[in-house]
C-alpha cells in the first residue's frame, strides 16, 4: 500500500472509529490504517475494502470510505512500523482496553524521532493520564521522557452518535453505519504538542476538562436516566422512550439539579449550560437516530462508578447543597436493570443478590447507604418496578 504524506493510525475499528474518526481523517485528507482486536472485523475490512457511512437527516453528505489499511493486534512490527510514521494517532478501543493496547503503542512510539499527538476518543475517566502510565511502564526512562516531551495525549469529547444501520443498509454493505450530523470534536488544547493537526472538525477548547465532566454529567447523565427508566417502563429505542412526556420531564428535572453546581465548579453560564442540556435532550429524541436502549444501558457497573454520570452529578448536586432526587431516581433504575445478556449487568445483580442494595451502593457506587445519596438511592429503589 502507498504511503502518502499524512498518514494516520486509528486504534479500534468500531462504530465510533469507522463512522467518525476515520470519517473526518478522510475527508481531510489522511491515508487511514485501522488496528483491530477482532478477527472477524479485519478479516471483513480487508475482504469488503470500503464502507458507507450514511448521515441521518442529511443524505446528501454521505460518504463511502476506502482505501485504508487494516492490522490486527497481533501484527506487532507493523504497527510499530505504521505508529512510527504516522502523522496523528486516534484511540477509538474502549478505556478498559487500554492496558492490552498500550504496548502496541508504546513500541512504535519508542521508534519514532518526531513528536506526535495521540488523540483519544474515549468515554472513560480521565483516560489521558491513564494512558501516559501505561505507556511509560513500558519504556526506559529515557524513552519515557522523549514521550512525556514530544508526545501528546489528548483527550476529546466525541457527540456524534453512530449506529448499526437498518437490515436493507446492512444487507448491502454489511459494514455500513448510520452517523449523526454532528461534525465537531471538541479537544484538550493544552495537551497538544506541537502543532494541531489539521483534522475537519477538531476543535481545540480551552478548560476542557471542566468541559468533559460537564459533557459526562449532562449528556451522558440525561441518557443513562432515559436508558434505565425507560427499560423498566418497557421501551426498545432510546428516541421513544426520550419522547415519553414523563420521563422527558424526570431527565430534565436531573438535568437542572446537577447545573447550579457545573457553573459553581466550572464558571459556565448559566443560559449557556441550560441550552447545553436541552441539545441532549434533542438529540436523543430524534426519532432518526434509531438507537436501541439495550446499547445505552450496556455496562451498568461501570456507568454507576462514583465518579461517572449518575453518581457523580448527584454528589457534585448534593456538596452545593442540592437535593439530586431525579438522578437517584436514574441511579435506582439502573440499579434494577437486569439483562442476563450483558455480563455487567448480570454481576451488578449478583452483588445485590449476595448483599443486598448496601452492598452495591458500596461496591459498585462508591457511596455510603446511609448518607444521603444512599437513603434518597434506596427510597427509589423500592419503589421501583421488579
Amino acid at each position: 500500500m502507498s504511503m502518502p504524506g499524512k498518514q494516520a493510525v486509528v486504534f479500534g475499528a468500531g462504530k465510533i472509529a469507522r463512522g467518525f474518526i476515520a470519517h473526518l481523517l478522510a475527508l481531510s485528507g489522511y491515508a487511514v490504517t485501522f488496528v483491530e482486536k477482532s478477527p472477524e472485523l479485519v478479516a471483513a475490512l480487508r475482504r469488503r475494502g470500503r464502507y458507507t457511512v450514511e448521515i441521518m437527516g442529511a443524505p446528501e453528505k454521505s460518504m463511502v470510505i476506502e482505501g485504508f489499511g487494516v492490522l490486527a493486534c497481533g501484527e506487532t512490527e507493523a504497527i510499530a512500523a505504521r505508529v512510527a510514521a504516522a502523522s496523528v494517532i486516534f484511540v477509538s478501543i474502549g478505556g478498559p482496553n487500554l492496558p492490552e493496547m498500550a504496548p502496541l503503542l508504546a513500541e512504535g512510539l519508542r521508534r519514532r524521532t518526531e513528536g506526535v499527538n495521540v488523540i483519544l476518543c474515549e468515554n472513560y475517566f480521565q483516560p489521558g493520564q491513564w494512558l501516559r502510565r501505561l505507556i511509560a511502564e513500558r519504556l526506559a526512562p529515557v524513552e519515557a521522557q522523549w514521550c512525556a516531551n514530544n508526545v501528546g495525549v489528548v483527550e476529546t469529547m466525541v457527540l456524534r452518535s453512530v449506529i448499526e444501520p437498518p437490515p436493507d443498509l446492512q444487507h448491502r454493505d454489511p459494514l455500513a453505519l448510520k452517523a449523526q450530523d454532528m461534525w465537531e470534536l471538541p479537544a484538550d488544547k493544552q495537551a497538544f504538542v506541537g502543532p494541531v493537526p489539521s483534522i475537519l472538525g477538531l476543535a481545540p477548547k480551552e478548560n476542557f476538562q471542566g468541559g468533559l465532566v460537564r459533557k459526562l454529567f449532562t449528556y451522558n447523565a440525561i441518557n443513562a436516566v432515559i436508558s434505565y427508566i425507560g427499560r423498566l417502563k418497557g421501551y426498545e429505542l432510546l428516541s421513544d422512550a426520550a419522547n415519553d412526556p414523563q420521563l422527558e420531564a424526570v431527565a430534565r428535572q436531573a438535568s437542572q439539579e446537577v447545573a447550579p453546581a457545573l457553573c459553581r465548579e466550572f464558571g459556565f453560564d448559566p443560559e449557556d449550560q441550560r441550552r447545553f442540556a436541552e441539545s441532549a435532550i434533542a438529540k436523543y429524541q430524534r426519532r432518526e437516530i434509531v438507537d436501541p436502549l439495550e446499547r445505552n444501558a450496556r455496562d451498568p457497573m461501570r456507568k454507576l462508578g462514583r465518579h461517572d454520570r449518575l453518581v457523580g452529578p448527584a454528589c457534585l448536586a448534593l456538596e452545593h447543597g442540592i437535593t439530586p432526587a431525579a438522578l437517584g431516581t436514574g441511579i435506582a433504575a439502573a440499579l434494577r436493570y437486569d439483562c442476563p445478556d450483558d455480563p455487567s449487568a448480570v454481576r451488578l445483580q449478583q452483588i445485590i443478590r449476595d448483599g443486598g442494595l448496601a452492598a452495591a451502593l458500596r461496591q459498585v457506587c462508591g457511596i455510603e447507604p446511609e448518607g444521603a445519596l444512599g437513603k434518597l438511592i434506596a427510597a427509589a429503589y423500592q419503589e421501583m418496578p421488579r
